[in-house]
């Protein structure tokens, strides 16, 4: 992080500095550290945040910087910091009393490491066992990353046989959901991004060898991270409804339902869309031909949903997974221009709201 990044903090008091300087390192930040509120001009215009410690908040309120947004004030409790805060709480956003303020200063911070949400969460959902969802979230995720992206696979499918071994990395270290316990909160998207084995680009979070399914609360806290990297996070449902699910569904910015050509899969498929409430949602279909199969609008107009596309099965495709080669899943294939369109023409659940 260059030095026009870095936080500014205001104070002459040790105990209070200290508190502060914690939560910085906690979110991997360097600050810029002053105790003369009139000697910082340049640093004040430039801080992408300021703290204010509660013993320099009175010259604050009588110096010459201009209000910016931007500006804590950050107090360790007290009757009397009380009273010193009161005169510059118009150059404040909110006050930050520690130690029960701690949350909101890490949040803060963390903002500034990492900016809010910016990236896209695409979630795949199969209509019957066996459509191909896997597959084709495998090969969005390897799209993505071929386009430069910070490209994520997320798998939710406890019972799928883990994303890791559909790329053929079953064997590359890294964590996996059982070994992200029960984490919740706040995560360094960039930490979690190195923790994860790696193919091709893509960050894999594969379910383990185990029937749980993962946490809601590891997997809001995992896909909030994986968005603030600025890339696509796609997500790899479970076709039997789970909490994680549900989650994962309200994070989303797109949803794409897998459907084979087939009138039974087109059913089981409906039986699915109501069984989750999906009916009101803006879901895509994306429909994989088979022989004598049904014409893909008419698999879209029996859900009731608008058509995103479709592609056949490939004996490119096939060996690829037969043989762990990821990258040829999307070379100079039907699948691999299909993911293309989803990455670069789909629409957004907020805009077809």
């Amino acid at each position: 992080m260059t030095d026009e990044r870095r936080p500014l903090v205001m104070t002459t008091d040790a105990d209070l500095l200290d508190d502060v300087l914690g939560a910085a390192a906690a979110v991997g930040l360097a600050v810029d550290v002053t105790i003369e509120p009139g000697n910082c001009g340049p640093q004040w215009i430039r801080a992408p945040l300021v703290l204010v410690g509660s013993d320099l908040a009175p010259a604050l309120a009588g110096s010459a910087l201009r209000p910016r947004p931007g500006v804590l004030i950050v107090s360790r409790g007290g009757a009397a910091e009380k009273e010193r805060i009161g005169a510059a709480l118009d150059r404040a956003e909110d006050v930050v009393c520690l130690p029960a303020g701690e949350p909101l200063l890490l949040e803060r911070l963390a903002d500034v490491a990492e900016p809010p949400d910016s990236g896209r969460i695409v979630a795949i959902l199969p209509g019957r066992g066996g459509a191909g969802a896997s597959v084709l979230a495998t090969a969005i995720a390897l799209t993505a990353g071929a386009q430069g992206d910070a490209a994520w696979l997320v798998d939710l499918d406890p019972l799928g046989g883990g994303a890791d071994a559909g790329l053929g990395a079953e064997l590359v270290s890294g964590a996996r959901w059982d070994d992200l316990g029960s984490i919740a909160g706040r995560l360094s998207s960039r930490a979690l991004r190195a923790a994860l084995p790696e193919v091709d680009g893509v960050a894999v979070l594969s379910c383990g060898r185990t029937d749980a399914d993962p946490p809601p609360a590891a997997v809001r806290a995992v896909l909030a991270a994986a968005r603030r990297s600025g890339g696509t996070v796609v997500v790899d449902l479970p076709r039997h409804p789970t909490a994680a699910t549900v989650e994962t569904l309200s994070a989303a910015d797109e949803l794409l339902l897998v459907v084979p050509a087939e009138v039974r899969a087109v059913l089981a498929a409906r039986q699915l869309v109501s069984r989750l409430g999906l009916a009101s949602a803006p879901l895509r279909i994306v429909v994989r031909r088979v022989p004598a199969g049904l014409p893909p609008h008419e698999v879209a107009r029996g859900l009731d949903a608008d058509l995103l596309g479709d592609y056949g099965d490939e004996p490119a495709v096939r060996v690829a997974l037969l043989n762990g080669e990821a990258s040829s899943l999307i070379r100079h294939t039907d699948l691999g221009a299909l993911c293309s369109l989803v990455l670069n023409g789909s629409v957004s659940w907020a805009e077809a709201s």
